[in-house]
């Protein structure tokens, strides 16, 4: 009995253990398109904006941490649009959420199974006992309802010279998607900016899946 409570305590540590050192990811989807060349590093670059958007403190944000990405890849942020190689057009947002019911298993027992054991003889000595211990195991299914939702950071850059021109300017479009249980947009731009710009320009009409270990909290 001892040997088989032991082997299930074990058992038990292990499963803990595994699941104590995973660390929490950020997961998004990337799409990329685009014609540009692997070497960047120099391109001049400025954010195309409406009037209305260059009063957003959010969008202030995103640009901003766009812009990070785009300086690490070797570009450099023009101080006038006009000066610019390249504009910079940014979209975000979260979705009102779908209902998604999964099933999940309910645990219990299904069944015992045997083990023998040495005991003390009522009139001296040792017998050899079988005892049972019970056997866990899957008994059915339960449905968890959740709602999930889709945010996302869409980013266009196109050719200054040609726009201006009226002519076809679309140099590069990216799209990163992540899905949540929460709608908290803010705390998951910066995110999915860095798995959006992990690999820029990175490979032309690919979907890529990214994944971002997330800081643990301090231990108190």
């Amino acid at each position: 009995m001892k040997c088989v409570s032991l082997l299930v305590l074990v058992l038990a540590l292990g499963v803990l253990a595994g699941c104590a050192t995973r660390p929490p990811e950020f997961v998004a989807q990337v799409t990329v398109r685009h014609t540009l060349a692997s070497a960047v590093a120099g391109k001049q670059f400025a954010f195309a904006r409406p009037a209305p958007q260059s009063q957003s403190l959010l969008d202030q944000a995103a640009e901003q941490q766009v812009a990070h990405e785009l300086s690490a890849a070797g570009l450099v942020e023009a101080d006038n649009a006009q000066h610019a190689d390249w504009l910079v057009a940014l979209n975000y947002g979260v979705d009102n959420g779908q209902i998604v019911v999964t099933q999940e298993p309910v645990w219990g027992t299904v069944g015992y199974a045997s083990y023998y054991g040495w005991y003390p003889g009522p009139y001296g000595g040792r017998m050899f006992v079988p005892g049972w211990y019970a056997q866990p195991g899957i008994v059915g299914t339960q449905s968890i309802q959740s709602t999930v939702y889709t945010r996302f950071l869409t980013v266009d850059i196109s050719d200054r010279v040609l726009l201006e021109q009226g002519r076809f300017a679309k140099l590069y479009e990216g799209k990163a998607i992540n899905h949540s249980e929460t709608q908290d947009l803010d705390a998951a731009l910066p995110w999915l900016t860095r798995a959006l710009f992990q690999s820029f320009p990175g490979f032309s009409g690919t979907t890529t899946t990214v994944r971002l270990i997330l800081p643990q909290p301090a231990p108190h």
